[in-house]
């Protein structure tokens, strides 16, 4: 079955909504804030998208990747 599609200012959004929902996130810059969503090759099965990583490894959190993980998980990225 197919998943729905959004556009990546349309994930971007979810993705912000979704994290700043986490305990002590509101207002907080992450990846996404930073450099929103990407279009991907993941090939058959794969996730089409990703959120680049901008800020140092030390500053990523699970949470926000569980957040990440989960979307991608439910939307694919519109193609243009």
């Amino acid at each position: 079955m197919a998943k729905p599609t959004r556009t990546a200012r349309q994930l971007r959004q979810i993705l912000i909504e979704r994290i700043e929902a986490l305990p002590g996130l509101a207002g907080l810059e992450t990846d996404v804030h930073l450099g929103g969503v990407r279009w991907v090759d993941g090939g058959p099965g794969a996730p089409n998208w990703t959120v680049p990583a901008l800020r140092s490894r030390d500053q990523h959190r699970a949470d926000v990747a569980r957040v990440i993980a989960q979307t991608q998980m439910e939307f694919d990225l519109e193609e243009d």
